[in-house]
C-alpha cells in the first residue's frame, strides 16, 4: 500500500496543474484547430473545407507581407529586449542603498495595462505636441512623424513593448545571477581580471540558460503582439506594422471568417514551437 501511495503520489502533485492546462490551453487550442478546418462564420460551421482556409491564406499576399512584418518586429524586439534586459540585471544586481527603489521602478511597467501605455506612448509621439519631438527642437533636431512612417512606426511599437516588459525579464535574470558563486568572481579578482572580463567570461556563460528563457518568452512576445499595434497605429501607415494578430483580429472580429482567423492563430502556435525548439536545441549543443 505504501509503494502505491509512493506511486500515485507526483501524480496528485501534478493533476491541479494538468487540469489547468487542459481546460485553458489543451481545449481551446484543440478547439481552435477543429474550427480552422471549418468554414466557419459568425453563426457557426458551414462546412468541412479540410486545409482549405490555410489554402487560402498560403494564397494571400497580404498573409506574407503579415507574416514578414512580424518576423521584422521580432528581429527588432528580441535582441532589443536581451541586450536592456541583461545590462539592466548586472547593474541593479548589487548591495547598494536603495537599490530596492531601482528595481521596483524597473518592474513597475509591467502592472500597466498594454491599453493605458500604449495611449500614453502615443501622445509622447504625436508630431506636433508630442515629448519626444520638443526635445528634438529644444536639441536643434528635425521633427519626426514617428508612427506616420513606416520605418519608424514597428520601432515605436518596439520601444513601447520592450518599456512594459524588460521589468519581467530583468527579474527573471536577476534570479539567475543570485545562483552564481561569488566565489567565482573573487578568484578570477584575484587573478587580475577586470568587470568586463567578469561579465564576458563568468557572467555570461553561466547565464546562458536563464537567457535562453528570455529569450523564448520574448519570441512569444513578439509573434502575439497586438495591443500595441491596434491602439497606435491600427496596421499602418500602408499596412507596414499588420502583423499576424492584427490580421487574425480582421479575419475574425470584422469580416467573420473565424475559420481562416482560427487557421491564423494554429500557424502562429506552429511557428512560436518551432522557433522555441531549435533555440532549444542550438542552447543545448552549445
Amino acid at each position: 500500500m505504501s509503494q502505491l501511495r509512493a506511486r500515485l503520489f507526483p501524480y496528485l502533485l501534478v493533476g491541479p496543474y494538468l487540469a489547468v492546462f487542459a481546460v485553458f490551453i489543451g481545449y481551446p487550442i484543440v478547439r481552435a484547430i477543429y474550427i480552422s478546418f471549418h468554414d466557419w462564420g459568425i453563426f457557426g460551421p458551414n462546412g468541412f473545407v479540410g486545409l482549405g482556409n490555410y489554402a487560402s491564406l498560403f494564397a494571400d499576399a497580404r498573409f506574407w507581407s503579415s507574416l514578414l512584418t512580424t518576423t521584422q518586429f521580432a528581429l527588432i524586439f528580441v535582441p532589443m529586449i536581451m541586450v536592456v534586459s541583461v545590462v539592466l540585471a548586472v547593474l541593479l544586481h548589487r548591495t547598494l542603498p536603495g537599490i530596492g527603489l531601482f528595481r521596483t521602478a524597473f518592474f513597475l511597467p509591467l502592472v500597466v495595462n498594454v491599453a493605458v501605455a500604449s495611449i500614453a506612448f502615443k501622445w509622447l509621439f504625436e508630431p506636433q505636441a508630442g515629448t519626444i519631438n520638443q526635445v528634438l527642437r529644444l536639441l536643434r533636431l528635425p521633427d519626426q512623424t514617428w508612427l506616420a512612417e513606416p520605418g519608424w512606426a514597428l520601432i515605436a511599437i518596439a520601444l513601447i513593448a520592450l518599456w512594459g516588459s524588460v521589468g519581467f525579464m530583468v527579474i527573471i535574470l536577476l534570479a539567475g545571477l543570485e545562483n552564481i558563486p561569488d566565489d567565482l568572481y573573487e578568484a578570477a579578482e584575484l587573478d587580475g581580471s577586470t568587470p568586463i572580463q567578469n561579465f564576458f567570461f563568468i557572467t555570461l556563460p553561466l547565464l546562458k540558460p536563464i537567457m535562453l528563457i528570455v529569450m523564448v518568452l520574448s519570441l512569444i512576445q513578439a509573434f502575439q503582439v497586438f495591443g500595441e499595434v491596434l491602439i497606435m497605429t491600427q496596421g499602418g501607415p500602408f499596412g507596414s506594422t499588420e502583423v499576424l494578430t492584427m490580421l487574425l483580429y480582421e479575419e475574425g472580429f470584422r469580416n467573420f471568417a473565424i475559420g481562416r482567423a482560427a487557421a491564423i492563430g494554429v500557424i502562429i502556435t506552429i511557428i512560436i514551437a518551432a522557433l522555441s525548439l531549435v533555440q532549444f536545441r542550438f542552447f543545448r549543443q552549445r
